[in-house]
């Protein structure tokens, strides 16, 4: 049976899903995350959960603007992770210890106010 254009593009589909990786902001805690500093002013993903007491690696994607990584609130101060000039790729590092919800936003004037940001979820594992 010779395949249809239907069925190249669903097993492609399939198997670009299938590649897809990192954390999207729901189920298990992720030590890596990936994320996009979109040029309409949000994170892509606008989630991420992640471990207690765990050293996490964060990689940030800039569009055509630059983007900050930063934990509000974070032991009393606000924590910048990772900043990303337009159109690069940086990585920084950060370990939360205590559980809990918190905001991640960019600092960059402006893109906090437009409604840049994320939440963070802290979880234990143990």
């Amino acid at each position: 049976m010779r395949p249809t254009l239907f069925t190249a593009v669903l097993a492609a589909t399939a198997l670009g899903l299938a590649g897809c990786g990192g954390d999207d902001g729901g189920g298990e805690a992720a030590t890596d995350i990936e994320v996009m500093g979109e040029d309409s002013l949000e994170f892509d993903p606008d989630a991420f959960t992640v471990p207690a007491g765990q050293e996490v690696t964060v990689t940030l994607t800039s569009g055509g603007v630059e983007h900050d990584f930063v934990i509000e609130d974070l032991d009393g101060e606000d924590v910048e992770v990772v900043h990303a000039d337009a159109n690069q790729t940086e990585t920084g590092t950060f370990t939360v210890d205590s559980p809990g919800t918190y905001t991640v936003y960019c600092a960059v004037p402006g893109h906090r106010e437009a409604g840049m940001e994320a939440v963070l979820e802290v979880v234990d594992e143990g």
